[in-house]
């Protein structure tokens, strides 16, 4: 019979062991346990409660008990002592636990036998078996509760392990797949195991056809290359230790026919192992694409506004110096036609000057509309009335239809693009008439500007509104630093409304429209419009 038992309890010790390296989920594994440990030592019921340093001590698997019974047992361990305990104490604190628990009329005085779950010294927790029956535990059962006890306190071990893992596993995912930049990370030998959506945006594929790659294959730069390559750094002993960074700028190849690129700038660290042998590496992939954006779109602004402020300030200089010549006689003809000349360098400047202050206003969000409810209808036909006078190789129109709505908006700002578009048809048009359309389009208005120019050329539209774009014709027929367009589009998105430039149906000329809403609530009295943004372009008219 004492043979049986022993072969029985060998048994349940083998299966624990088996079960410890096949379940990680430590809530089952505890489980398991407390259900052989009551098993082997004919327990009724028992308890596994573990010692978290932060929060306390908590009963993580029980069997036998009522919800009640768990709950009662939790009220003592409240007065546990917690944090990183020695073990020292443990057995006399489990003891004293188990004769408050036994009292308890639900127990039914049921003996009981607990011993502390140890690691390194550490008191991890506790489990305890009772049993109901009138007998006390032996020394044997002490010794199999010690063995379960110790293999308890390694599953613990091994659970706290894996899920520290896996949180961390969790927070690097979360990480990598939050960077706008691309993550490439190799095995020792260069070839692709991972790699995050931000790489596959810039390589515009999926990743498991970029992993098993070698870097090499990857990572091809044409152009002008910066910095250092990898197989450049490789070639001169990098890396040096774990801190050792590479960088390298150029254009990376991600499409062969046709050929496409995209320019990144590339970081490079090492994994080294104890040795201080390379066991891996990251590559940080940075598309560059704005910032190149930038600094053309700034030597754009400076060559432009530089030519643009030079023009009229030598014609003010070479003006004004003229008529300081002290023995010099000009009749009135001349003198008002230098003043004339002076007046309008002037104002060329001021308008310059306005354009770029309200760029920069628009673009940290500064500029404010002052919107009220006003007569649109009207506000055109003075706009196109005043136009008028300075043609007279031009017709200018309104058509409205009748009742037509006033508008909740800042009536400057729109007479500005009004004046804008209306003075762009009269540059591009030799003759013939621009047209000022109103109609109502649903829950907005829509004003229209129609000329009988030579049209806008396809390739242009999508820019037309971009900061500092000059289409060909513009940079030969007119002067200026390409603000108007992309101003008056800021200002219409300012007020909710949208702005397009197509060309007229009938191959005619250019036709341009904004909308305004009907709803007072729509737009926002501030402002403001990113530097990329540009308005919808559309190819058709009316």
């Amino acid at each position: 019979m004492l043979q049986d038992i022993r072969v029985r309890q060998r048994d349940l010790l083998l299966q624990l062991i088996r079960l410890m390296t096949r379940e990680l989920d430590l809530d089952t594994l505890l489980g398991q346990i407390l259900k052989i440990s009551i098993e082997i030592l004919s327990g009724t019921s028992g308890f596994i409660a573990l010692n978290n340093p932060t929060t306390g001590w908590v009963v993580k698997a029980a069997s036998g008990m009522t919800g009640g019974m768990v709950k009662y047992i939790e009220t003592y361990l409240e007065y546990f002592p917690t944090g990183d305990l020695a073990g020292s104490d443990s057995p006399i604190e489990i003891d004293l636990l188990i004769d408050r628990v036994r009292n308890n009329p639900d127990f039914n005085g049921a003996e009981g036998l607990g011993l502390p779950l140890m690691y390194s010294g550490v008191w991890l927790g506790m489990i305890v078996i009772f049993r109901t029956f009138s007998s006390d535990f032996s020394t044997n059962d002490l010794l199999l509760l010690r063995d379960f006890a110790g293999q308890a306190s390694v599953a613990v071990r091994n659970a706290a392990l894996y899920t520290d893992r896996l949180r961390a596993k969790v927070q690097t995912d979360a990480i990598l797949n939050a960077l706008t930049d691309g993550i490439i990370v190799t095995d020792s030998r260069g070839v692709v195991t991972r790699v995050n959506p931000g790489l596959e945006r810039i390589f515009e594929m999926p990743g498991e056809r970029i992993i098993g790659k070698t870097h090499d294959e990857l990572i091809r730069l044409t152009g002008t290359v910066s910095g250092m390559t990898l197989a450049e750094g490789i070639a001169g002993g990098w890396p040096f230790t774990g801190r050792s960074q590479l960088s390298v700028e150029g254009d990376l190849i991600i499409a062969d026919e046709p050929l496409r690129t995209v320019p990144v700038s590339i970081k490079y660290v090492p994994i080294l192992n104890n040795t201080n042998h390379l066991v891996s590496m990251i590559a940080s992939v940075q598309d560059i694409s704005k910032f190149r954006a930038a600094d053309a779109l700034k030597n754009t602004f400076i060559s432009t506004v530089s030519h643009e402020l030079k023009t009229p300030v030598a014609l003010i200089k070479g003006y004004a110096s003229t008529m300081l010549i002290e023995d010099g006689e000009w009749d009135q003809e001349v003198l008002r036609e230098s003043l004339r000349v002076i007046e309008e360098e002037a104002d060329r400047l001021a308008e310059l000057i306005n354009d770029l202050l309200d760029a920069s206003r628009m673009m940290s969000g500064m500029l404010k509309l002052n919107r009220v409810e006003f007569n649109l209808r009207d506000l055109c036909v003075r706009v196109a009335g005043r136009m008028q006078s300075q043609t007279n190789r031009h017709q200018l129109t309104t058509s409205f239809p009748d009742r037509f709505p006033s508008v909740y908006a800042d009536p400057d700002r729109i007479q500005q693009v009004l004046t804008n578009l209306l003075t762009n048809a009269l540059k591009y048009t030799e003759e013939g008439t621009v047209e000022v359309r109103g109609a109502v389009d649903g829950r907005f208005v829509r004003i229209s500007v129609s000329d009988e120019g030579e049209g806008l050329q396809s390739r242009d539209i999508p820019h037309l509104f971009d900061k500092f774009y000059r289409t060909e014709e513009t940079a030969r027929l007119a002067k200026g630093v390409g603000l108007g367009l992309y101003i008056c589009n800021a200002i219409i998105t300012g007020h909710g409304g949208k702005m397009t430039a197509a060309n007229r149906t009938d191959g005619k000329g250019a036709l341009f429209s904004f909308t305004l809403p009907l709803d007072a609530a729509a737009g926002s009295d501030h402002f403001s419009l990113p530097a990329g943004d540009a308005a919808s372009s559309e190819f058709s008219g009316v």
